[in-house]
């Protein structure tokens, strides 16, 4: 009989411990229904309060001699945590392209960085749009503006569209706004203030195309008003969601279990962190070891579909190719997923004018 320990590096107090803590109750409930094989007999999870000092958690962790560690929520944090310790970790809640394999070797991705949204948004009109050639990106200074600009670039010149970009700072969203170019595409992201500012300048604008960062939830969208009707924005997951599924339960399992365990609906960051225990679950029964070097060989070979999409790892870099983040569009005051093409629940209205009716597909087609 062995206990496979999980340690869970994560902030349990101070600004983002709402994340910490759903995180945990993610993990919990993966913990207690993963089956794995002799000679395990059950998993031990321990919390560290990655808040204010992730590194110091992440030594405190690391003493402790765990099974496994999954690093915290946030980018900053995770990166502090992963360079605080020669352990592998599973990186649950900091998608971002910094956790290369040629500086972080011992780092698995779970998910795709966020900055790879925007290649999605051209990827999407690309597909029902061979016409559209020029796109716009307006982005607020910072980490993601860094990450995301090459990037787009690469992304632009495969799928044929010239880009133009254009990163403003603290208060010159207007500004930034009243100067983009004309585009066929549009494409924002910065915070909700900064995004409405520019909006209510640029979505005036015949765009056949525009994605807004925030747009995601119900509440901001509504902020945009009357263009609310066929703004995209990036998605997280859907929880009522059915599609088969390799690894674990569907997602609409996974969301009925975690309100019957916690009595409360999971965030996005539960359910990542819950798809992070399946994957290491996955890779144990893989390589038949819970050591470092078994795990990492056999992450780095799975493919796998969890509640959150593909699983696939790049042989290269170690970044996370095979999850695609969704994209969403608001149709007459829904949003529904439109893309990646498998996982759409209504056909992608476009131009973006076309969307005052929702056109949900027919059962079965994707």
């Amino acid at each position: 009989m062995a206990t496979l320990t999980v340690a869970l590096v994560t902030p349990l107090t101070g600004p983002d411990a709402a994340q910490g803590l759903a995180a945990l109750r993610g993990l919990t409930l993966w913990a207690r229904d993963e089956r794995l094989p002799v000679p395990w007999t059950d998993i031990s999870v321990t919390a560290y309060d990655a808040y204010p000092d992730p590194a110091k958690a992440m030594r405190t962790a690391t003493a402790a001699r765990p099974s496994a560690i999954i690093g915290p929520y946030g980018r900053r944090a995770a990166l502090a945590a992963a360079a605080a310790t020669d352990r592998l970790m599973f990186n649950a809640s900091a998608p971002t392209n910094r956790f290369m394999r040629q500086s972080y070797p011992k780092v698995i991705n779970v998910a795709a960085p966020a900055s790879t949204w925007p290649r999605q948004v051209l990827a999407l009109v690309r597909s029902v749009d061979r016409t559209a050639r020029k796109a716009a990106v307006l982005l607020e200074q910072g980490d993601f503006a860094v990450e995301a600009t090459a990037g787009i670039k690469v992304a632009a010149r495969s799928l044929g569209f010239e880009v133009t970009t254009s990163v403003f700072g603290p208060g010159q969203a207007a500004l930034a706004a009243s100067r983009l170019p004309s585009a066929d595409v549009l494409i924002v992201h910065a915070d909700p203030d900064a995004e409405l500012s520019a909006a209510s300048a640029l979505l005036r604008r015949p765009w056949r195309a525009a994605a807004f960062s925030t747009a995601v939830s119900a509440q901001a969208a509504a902020s945009f008003g009357d263009f609310s009707d066929g703004l995209l924005a990036p998605g997280s997951w859907n929880p009522d969601d059915t599609a088969e599924v390799q690894t674990g339960p569907t997602a609409r399992q996974f969301n009925a279990d975690f309100i019957a365990l916690h009595g409360t609906a999971p965030t996005a960051t539960a359910a990542w962190t819950y798809v992070t225990g399946l994957i290491l679950g996955a890779c144990i029964r893989y390589s038949g070891g819970a050591d470092d070097t078994s795990v990492a060989a056999a992450a780095r070979g799975l493919d796998t579909t969890t509640l959150l999409g593909r699983f696939r790892l790049d042989q290269t870099t170690g970044l996370q190719v095979g999850h695609q983040i969704p994209i969403v569009q608001w149709q007459s005051g829904a949003s529904w997923t439109v893309w990646p093409r498998e996982q759409a629940r209504a056909k992608f209205a476009h131009p973006r004018w076309q969307a005052r009716t929702p056109s949900p597909l027919p059962r079965g087609v994707r």
